[in-house]
């Protein structure tokens, strides 16, 4: 089990940091990160966000048609730094008000309940197909929310050996 764990600043003893236990780095937040001047301080932003992990974990997933117009109705930003390797859109939680976090919060039980194996370039995902697109998210601690949802289109993908696998903007297989 991985997970974010509280532990002395390694550049600071006297401050204490959140630290990211699939790397042993220091856990960023908009690329800043996360420390913090009493371990008081740390152990409550640990907490908030395991609480905020609990109620994704505690979501009820849509139906697929609820998923698929929950998903149609949203903004999704396109990833420009992606554009030619692996063209795709995201959407990020902390975008939106407490309302649709919730609903956020279903879709991604709703990617839970309902995904499928699949690769991208030899890394193991789980995809939830709907409609045209296809949905995923990085892995993640054991104790840490889903913040950012991607979506491609299916033309982006190949079925083959009882899983999916991603075909770049080439169209080549990615295995």
């Amino acid at each position: 089990m991985v997970r974010l764990y509280v532990s002395v600043y390694e550049e600071d003893a006297g401050r204490f940091a959140i630290y990211d236990g699939r790397s042993g780095n220091v856990f960023q937040e908009d690329f800043k990160p996360v420390v913090f001047d009493t371990e008081e301080e740390a152990n409550a932003k640990l907490a908030a966000l395991e609480a905020e992990r609990e109620r994704e974990d505690a979501a009820i997933p849509f139906t697929l048609e609820e998923a698929e117009k929950y998903a149609e109705s949203h903004y999704w930003k396109f990833a420009s730094t992606y554009a030619k390797t692996a063209p795709h859109e995201y959407c990020i939680k902390k975008w939106l008000v407490d309302e649709d976090k919730l609903l956020y919060e279903r879709f991604v039980a709703t990617m839970k309940a309902n995904s499928v194996i699949g690769y991208f370039y030899g890394h193991k995902n789980d995809y939830l197909i709907l409609g045209k697109h296809y949905y995923w998210y990085m892995p993640l601690p054991d104790n840490l929310a889903v913040d950012l949802i991607n979506r491609t289109t299916t033309d982006h993908l190949e079925f083959r050996d009882g899983a999916y696998y991603y075909i770049p903007a080439g169209g080549k297989n990615s295995e």
